[in-house]
């Protein structure tokens, strides 16, 4: 008689909760491995290069510093690590980040002030290892980093100006941190200074008519030639749908009701361009206002898709409790869903991290979870959680996703290890879930907290 072999082979096995903290300290693993170390201390590298260098874009806008891609985002990322487990390695390491980035830090980064690409990130991470350790040292830093990128500001007639993008992945961003250090240390200069950082973008508004404006800060098209020329790039990010998460973050600090009308107005071009059908609405990635035919390009996650897009109406529900907000969030969901998220890839969705990717639709439905019901639920997130575990590569030095950063060259492949590029934002966006199915309390990303 045939001996039956009971043992399952990795390939059937069912992924559950646990996985997703395994695949967290996985991926802790793969980052530790990739400390770079020299007489300022111990940072880490961007990405992994494994059979490639880093090419002119990402060497431009990839820095090992930021919260986007560089220490300050995987030094997040072991924040929340340690958060979920108590593990004291998890907080040293993100001590290894900080000591980096103090004893490295120079006042003239701060001419890009920006909350991902700029030193407000580093503030941000700052400001939330100091949470956990009381070390003031962290804490005057961020305070330093929040006067240093207003000083660098270029001044004239009451407003600011940077070299460089006002929106929100831009230097829009300093105005969130400006309203975030705030918060945290009750002096009021900052949100002067977010004012009139904010008063500043508004000035370059483009009025529709009496009840509706927009932004159009950058012609995709001078980036990318296979792109449409002079199409206005709408979606959170880059476009009006992060001036109204800002105007919404700064009526929030202040109580200025003037700033939430204009949040409003923002929301009627929004709706004014969005697509639709009878339960569902997304934003152009590029809206062609000269076309009747939109171009056929929908990014899905957080950077131009309906993930960020969501964030700005979240936001707008909390501060308001009116039901049409909460509505955009639902018909943003479905749109994902009718996209076939997170199975189907497209021309719009075609990696893993939270910029662009399945994380960011991951963080998406595991966040709402407390405003939407029905077939928004712990399903579609742990749908998403799940492939995320499954597409990632693993062998004895940790685990890692190998993604294109820039679409248009797909086969320009790599392991991007930074938190809203890589392997840290992966990784962070699993252990939200876990904490939330588990009910533990940790640090959410801006966009999410």
């Amino acid at each position: 008689m045939a001996t039956v072999n009971t043992a399952i082979p990795g390939i059937f096995n069912v992924i559950d909760t646990e996985d997703y903290l395994k695949a967290a300290k996985q991926t802790a693993d793969w980052i530790t491995a990739h400390e770079v170390t020299d007489v300022q201390g111990t940072s880490w590298a961007v990405s992994c290069r494994e059979g490639k260098e880093r090419d002119d874009v990402e060497t431009v806008y990839l820095s090992n510093r930021t919260l986007y891609s560089g220490a300050s985002g995987i030094g997040f990322f072991f924040i929340q690590l340690y958060e979920v487990t108590g593990e004291q390695k998890y907080l040293d390491e993100a001590k290894k980040g900080a000591d980096y980035l103090i004893a490295s830090y120079d006042p003239e980064l701060s001419v890009k002030p920006g909350l991902h690409t700029g030193t407000s990130g580093e503030g941000f991470f700052l400001i939330n290892l100091y949470k956990k350790t009381g070390n003031k040292e962290y804490l005057d830093q961020a305070v330093r980093i929040a006067d240093d990128v207003y000083d660098k500001a270029t001044k004239e007639n009451g407003l600011i100006n940077y070299k460089g993008l006002f929106d929100y992945m831009g230097n829009g961003s300093v105005i969130s941190y400006w309203i975030y250090v705030f918060n945290e240390t009750s002096e009021k200069r900052f949100l002067d200074y977010a004012k009139i950082c904010l008063d500043s973008i508004l000035n370059l508004r483009i009025e529709d008519d009496e009840n509706t404006i927009h932004w159009n800060f950058i012609n995709i098209h001078d980036y990318f030639k296979e792109v449409p020329d002079n199409g206005i790039v709408a979606n959170f990010a880059h476009g009006t749908s992060g001036i109204v998460y800002l105007l919404a973050q700064y009526y929030e600090a202040s109580g200025d009701e003037t700033y939430l009308e204009l949040a409003k107005k923002g929301v009627n071009f929004l709706d004014r361009i969005a697509i639709k059908d009878e339960d569902s609405s997304i934003i152009p990635y590029i809206y062609l206002p000269d076309s009747d035919k939109p171009y056929n390009v929908f990014y899905l996650s957080l950077c131009h898709g309906p993930v960020g897009t969501a964030v700005v109406f979240r936001k707008l529900y909390k501060l308001t409790g009116d039901e049409a907000y909460l509505e955009w969030v639902k018909r943003l969901s479905n749109s994902l869903i009718k996209a076939g998220v997170p199975e189907k890839r497209s021309s719009g969705y075609w990696n893993n991290c939270i910029c662009c990717g399945t994380s960011g639709i991951l963080l998406h439905f595991s966040r709402n979870r407390d405003i939407l019901t029905g077939n928004i639920n712990i399903t579609l997130a742990r749908r998403t959680a799940n492939k995320l575990v499954s597409d990632a590569y693993v062998d004895n030095r940790g685990r890692r996703w190998y993604d294109a950063w820039t679409r248009v060259k797909p086969w320009d492949v790599d392991s991007n290890l930074g938190l809203y590029i890589g392997d840290a934002g992966i990784a962070s966006a699993l252990l939200s879930l876990y904490a939330s199915i588990k009910g533990i309390k940790i640090t959410e990303i801006p966009e999410f907290e």
